[in-house]
C-alpha cells in the first residue's frame, strides 16, 4: 500500500521555495481554528509561491491537467456566481465564494513540491488538538454551553458553534485516519491519536448533531475500513481499545450528551404537539419553503442570497410561522441550491461534490500514487455532504475556505506520481533517501 510520508518524485523548485510552502502549508489549518490576523502571512506566502510555480514549472501545470474536472468545477464557480448576479440583479458581495475558490484553487500548487507529506497530516492533526483543547476550555473553564471557538456569536446565537464543530470534526477524522495508518512511526502515530482523542472531546461539548452524525458515519466507515485489514487477534484488540477509549470519553462528558439527548427529546416532544418553533421544527418549515420556492422558479431559482428576503415574503402572506422571519438560509444546502439556484444550481453544487469524488476514487487503489492522499479527500467530500444535509456549509468563509483548501490540495497531491519504493506492495521495506525525505 502506498506510504503517505514518502514524497512525489520532486518537482525541480528552489529549495528554499519547497520548504517555505511545506511550512506555510503546515500551520493553515491552525489558521481555521485561530483566525488571528497573522493569517495573512501564509495566506499571502502560499499566493506568492504559486505564482512563481505557475509561471517557471511545467510539472505543476501538468497536475492541474490531471484533475482538469475539479479544476473547472472549483474554477468556473465565479463566472456562475456572476452570471446569476447579472440575471437575478443581484448584490456583488455574493460572488465571495467563488473568489475564495479561485484563490485555494491557485494555492494548490504548493502541495506539488511538498518535501514531506507527513509534517502537513502533523499539521492537520495539531489543528484538531487546537480546536478540541479550545472547545473544552470554553466549556470547562469559562462554562459556555455552546463552545463556539473563535467563530463568535450572531442574533441567532448558534451559528458560530455548528461551524466550529464542522471544522473540528473534519480535523479529528483527518487525524482518525492517520493514527490508524500501521506504516507511520509510532511518535507520529501518538500525536495523530492525541488529534482523535482531543478533538473528539471538542466534539462532545461544542454539541452540533449535524457534525455528530459526520462523525458517526465517516468515523466508522474509517474505523471499519481499517479493520477489515486485520486478523481476527488484532480485530479483537482494536475493538477493546476502542471500547476503552469510547468509555473514557463518555465518562468525561456524559453531561455534555445527555443535555443534548434531552433538549433532542424535549424538541420532538413539543413538535408532536404542534409547536414547531424548535431547532428542528424550524428546519422543517424552512425546508418545506425552500421546496415551495424551487417549485416556483425550478430553473435558475430567486437568486443567491435570496432565501431570506422571498422567506419574510413568505411570512407577511401567512404562508410560513413568524418565528421562521429571522433566517436567511434553509439549513440545508440541497434545498439552499434548489431555491436559489433552481436545477443549475443543485447541479452545480453536485458538480462540486462529485468532480473531486470521482478522481479520489480513481486513484485510491492505483498503483504509483498517494491513497492516503485519496481517502483525505474522501473524508472531506463525505463530511460536507453530511453536514449539507442540516445546515448551510458555504454560507460562511471558514467553512467555505476549509472545504476548499482540503479538497483541492488532497487532489493536487494524488495526482503526483510517487517514487517506485512507495509505490511498492506491503512486503516490501522502505528505506529513507534523499527523494523521501521526512521531517
Amino acid at each position: 500500500m502506498p506510504v503517505y510520508p514518502i514524497s512525489p518524485k520532486r518537482v525541480p523548485v528552489p529549495p528554499f521555495v519547497s520548504v517555505l510552502a511545506l511550512w506555510s502549508l503546515a500551520v493553515f489549518p491552525l489558521t481555521f481554528v485561530f483566525p488571528f490576523e497573522i493569517k495573512v502571512v501564509p495566506y499571502l506566502a502560499l499566493l506568492a509561491i504559486a505564482v512563481h510555480l505557475l509561471r517557471t514549472s511545467k510539472e505543476v501545470r501538468t497536475g492541474y491537467g490531471e484533475m482538469k474536472p475539479v479544476v473547472l468545477a472549483f474554477g468556473l464557480y465565479l463566472p456562475y456566481s456572476l452570471l446569476g448576479i447579472w440575471i437575478h440583479k443581484g448584490i456583488i458581495s455574493s460572488a465571495d465564494n467563488g473568489v475564495h475558490l479561485l484563490y485555494f484553487l491557485g494555492i494548490a500548487a504548493c502541495f506539488a513540491v511538498l518535501p514531506s507529506r507527513r509534517l502537513f497530516w502533523c499539521g492537520l492533526s495539531a489543528a484538531a488538538i487546537g480546536a478540541g483543547a479550545l472547545a473544552i476550555f470554553q466549556r470547562v473553564g469559562l462554562g459556555i454551553d455552546r463552545p463556539y471557538g473563535m467563530f463568535g456569536i450572531n442574533a441567532l446565537g448558534l451559528s458560530g458553534s455548528i461551524k466550529f464543530g464542522m471544522v473540528t470534526t473534519v480535523f479529528t477524522l483527518l487525524a482518525l485516519q492517520a493514527a490508524l495508518d500501521g506504516c507511520l512511526p509510532r511518535r507520529f502515530r501518538l500525536w495523530h491519536a492525541a488529534g482523535v482523542l482531543v478533538g473528539l472531546g471538542g466534539c462532545l461539548v461544542i454539541g452540533s448533531r449535524g457534525p455528530w452524525l459526520a462523525l458517526l458515519v465517516v468515523g466508522s466507515a474509517i474505523a471499519g475500513a481499517k479493520v477489515m485489514l486485520l486478523d481476527r487477534r488484532r480485530r479483537l484488540i482494536a475493538a477493546g481499545i476502542t471500547v476503552l477509549l469510547l468509555a473514557l470519553l463518555f465518562a468525561l462528558f456524559h453531561e455534555e450528551l445527555h443535555e443534548r439527548y434531552v433538549f433532542t427529546v424535549g424538541e420532538l416532544s413539543v413538535m408532536r404537539s404542534g409547536d414547531l418553533n424548535t431547532s428542528i421544527g424550524g428546519r422543517l418549515v424552512m425546508w418545506k419553503a425552500a421546496w415551495a420556492l424551487f417549485l416556483a422558479h425550478p430553473i435558475v431559482g430567486v437568486g443567491m442570497n435570496q432565501f431570506g428576503p422571498h422567506l419574510r415574503e413568505m411570512v407577511a402572506l401567512g404562508q410560513a410561522p413568524e418565528f421562521v422571519a429571522i433566517f436567511s438560509q434553509t439549513h440545508n444546502e440541497y434545498l439552499e441550491a434548489l431555491a436559489t439556484g433552481g436545477l443549475i444550481g443543485i447541479a452545480y453544487l453536485l458538480w462540486l461534490f462529485f468532480a473531486p469524488t470521482l478522481l479520489f476514487l480513481r486513484h485510491l487503489s492505483r498503483p504509483g500514487f498517494d491513497a492516503n492522499a485519496a481517502t483525505g479527500g474522501l473524508i472531506v467530500i463525505a463530511s460536507f455532504a453530511l453536514f449539507a444535509v442540516s445546515d448551510n456549509v458555504f454560507d460562511r468563509q471558514v467553512t467555505t475556505s476549509l472545504f476548499a483548501f482540503l479538497t483541492l490540495g488532497f487532489a493536487m497531491m494524488v495526482v503526483q506520481k510517487l517514487p517506485v519504493a512507495a509505490s511498492a506492495g506491503d512486503g516490501a521495506t522502505e528505506k529513507p533517501s534523499r527523494e523521501a525525505a521526512v521531517i
